[in-house]
């Protein structure tokens, strides 16, 4: 074999090995577990501002918080998730509580961390994504997560 043809195989070794570690991560956080989005939304509605709402999606559902929102649950199954959230504003934040009250900060009011995600399993039950921030929550600045059926499916 010539060092040309030596040289081309392992570039293409090289090439295959780089395509496969750059899926693999990806394979292995579907297989862990599935994407919530949330994200900081601005409705005329919310008071008391506009600026005084939130949303969840999850694949194409989005619900949203906000004074008064007309829908804002989202009917997943239990299983784990990545919650990713998208925090940037120093007036707000992002915390989840479960169904039992316990709360787990997701980030905090005075940062603006942008993108935070942490692996949550959600068990049966109704948790609320809030923003703790004085009396927002109150304000209707938060979504309902209800979380029911048999598992998650892959």
């Amino acid at each position: 074999m010539t060092s040309t043809h030596k040289l081309t195989r392992l570039s293409l070794i090289a090439a295959l090995l780089v395509a496969l570690f750059a899926v693999a991560p990806a394979a292995s956080v579907a297989a862990e577990g599935r994407q919530l989005t949330g994200t900081f939304c601005t409705n005329p509605q919310a008071l008391p501002k506009p600026g005084a709402c939130m949303s969840l999606s999850f694949g194409d559902e989005t619900v949203t918080g906000y004074t008064n929102a007309p829908d804002r649950v989202l009917t997943i199954r239990p299983g784990t998730y990545w919650l990713a959230v998208n925090d940037t504003s120093t007036a707000h934040n992002f915390s989840l509580r479960a169904p039992d009250g316990t709360e787990q900060a997701i980030t905090g009011v005075v940062e603006t961390p942008g993108w935070v995600t942490v692996k949550v399993h959600l068990a049966h039950g109704t948790y609320v994504l809030f923003c703790a921030a004085d009396d927002h929550e109150q304000d209707g600045m938060y979504v309902d997560i209800e979380v029911g059926g048999v598992g998650q499916v892959e």
